[in-house]
């Protein structure tokens, strides 16, 4: 059973999480050498490639499930923006970021929620995928594991920022009724930081706001971890070690 300390505290989660990363890939690659090195690089490379137009459609597959419309998807030509465009009306070849749902509503913050949220399902067996990478010595699975695994972690000034803005904004009209009401939504903490310091509400109670909102952005991004972490513990009964056993020589024995 997974300690509690990780559903109560789920900051705590990196450590295990990281550490099994580091771990594995350590395992391959002195098991492997250059050549798992290189299938690791290229496998990973490729699948962020594949993930990342599956990421912004699963998005947009969200929306429309929950009854919302898309109008724009901006999505960069090497990421199949110029091929998506020719099967989807609303997909643009054209993005600031690798890709982003620029264009769309929903009819509540419920579906608002789920929209943010529904590509990470995809990112559940990230740590489990990891570990049978290792074991099964497969060092081209490694690569496309270690995407969903921390892709959440990746994305804490993004979706998972976007998701608790939709709670924290709310308290924008109490703090200041002047202010629009949809002040702190955005996929963007760096992006809507810039914004409040040219409004001069970055020293502010709005910025107090928005420091919240990115604490607990990074607190919903290791939740992901804390249900990849689950899954590890729930097929390996508990977390793996995945660090290469000591060598005859450091453990102080002498060959035969």
């Amino acid at each position: 059973m997974m300690p509690l300390k990780y559903y109560a505290m789920p900051w705590l989660v990196l450590q295990p999480a990281l550490k099994l990363t580091f771990n594995g890939f350590e395992q391959l690659i002195v098991r492997g050498g250059n050549p798992a090195l290189f299938l690791i690089m290229v496998s990973l490379i490729v699948f962020w490639h594949i993930y990342t137009p599956i990421h912004e459609l699963l998005h947009v597959g969200a929306c429309l499930m929950g009854g919302g419309t898309v109008s724009a998807l901006a999505l960069k030509p090497q990421y199949g923006g110029t091929i998506l465009a020719q099967i989807f009306p609303f997909v643009v070849a054209e993005s600031d970021y690798a890709g982003q749902l620029t264009g769309f509503t929903t009819p509540n913050d419920l579906v608002y929620a789920w929209v943010d949220v529904a590509p990470y399902v995809l990112s559940l067996p990230g740590l489990a995928l990891l570990t049978v990478a290792v074991e099964r010595r497969r060092a081209w699975l490694f690569g496309p594991a270690l995407v969903l695994a921390l892709v959440p972690l990746m994305s804490f000034s993004g979706d998972f920022f976007e998701l608790a803005s939709l709670a924290t904004t709310r308290m924008v009209p109490i703090v200041d009724p002047s202010l629009p009401a949809r002040l702190l939504v955005s996929d963007d903490s760096f992006k809507l930081a810039g914004s409040l310091a040219e409004q001069k509400l970055l020293f502010h109670p709005i910025g107090l706001l928005a420091l919240l909102t990115q604490v607990l952005g990074i607190l919903a991004a290791c939740w992901v971890l804390v249900l990849q972490l689950h899954l590890v513990y729930r097929l390996w009964g508990g977390c793996p070690d995945l660090k290469l056993p000591p060598t005859e020589e450091a453990s102080g024995s002498q060959p035969e």
